[in-house]
């Protein structure tokens, strides 16, 4: 059986006398719970007994949190429902660097109303200070977005593409590598970025560029 409601948040003042329904309900219970793996938590006749709506644990082998809800462990952020999610766009008038950095710490989608003035590299990476591949476990995937505006005549493009400054070889929507950019276009290019070992070079992308009017 549960053994009563948690207390939420409470303020403790200098002399107060700490009752053993406090520590639990306030501390123990409201904690988030390390095991080992879903059997070793399962198996605690301690935590069993004492079940409350609310609950969440860690589990170390499957990198997973979870949270009691009332009658099931639900691992958390897996199988939800979005609806209308926002993602960040990091927005800029300069001309494009070479190379551009896409810092997903930022901004997964990146967009310039400046046009390139000569080919460039595409680099994903967390930040300046902080490397993609600290941000990302085996098996993990991420999509970036670059958006650039092309004038007339401007036909340049990125011919390179780096993460954390590590060359990567995508495979292309189509089969093909783009071989230019579009004139008179915003340039739209998509990368999805899988982790598929540890190190710094154990990447797979796949890509596209699209000319957008």
């Amino acid at each position: 059986m549960p053994i009563g409601p948690n207390l939420g948040y409470k303020l403790f003042s200098t002399g107060a006398v700490l009752t053993a329904s406090q520590v639990q309900q306030n501390l123990a219970n409201q904690s988030v719970l390390f095991y080992a793996s879903a059997a070793a938590r399962d198996a605690d006749t301690a935590l069993t007994a004492g079940l409350t709506e609310g609950m969440f644990c860690y589990l170390a082998d499957t990198n997973i949190t979870a949270y009691y809800s009332g009658s099931a462990w639900v691992p958390l952020f897996q199988n939800q429902v979005l609806t209308s999610p926002k993602e960040q766009a990091a927005i800029s008038a300069t001309a494009v660097a070479n190379p551009t950095h896409i810092d997903v710490s930022t901004a997964s989608v990146q967009i310039t109303t400046g046009a390139p003035a000569a080919n460039f590299t595409l680099n994903v990476r967390g930040s300046a200070s902080v490397t993609l591949d600290s941000l990302m476990a085996v098996n993990d995937s991420i999509t970036v977005t670059f958006e650039c505006l092309n004038g007339a005549a401007n036909t340049f493009y990125a011919t390179a593409y780096t993460i954390d400054g590590v060359a990567v070889t995508p495979k292309w929507l189509g089969g093909t590598a783009p071989a230019a950019g579009f004139a008179s276009s915003a340039n739209v290019y998509m990368l999805q970025i899988r982790k598929t070992g540890s190190g710094p070079a154990t990447y797979s992308c796949i890509a596209s560029l699209s000319q957008f009017v």
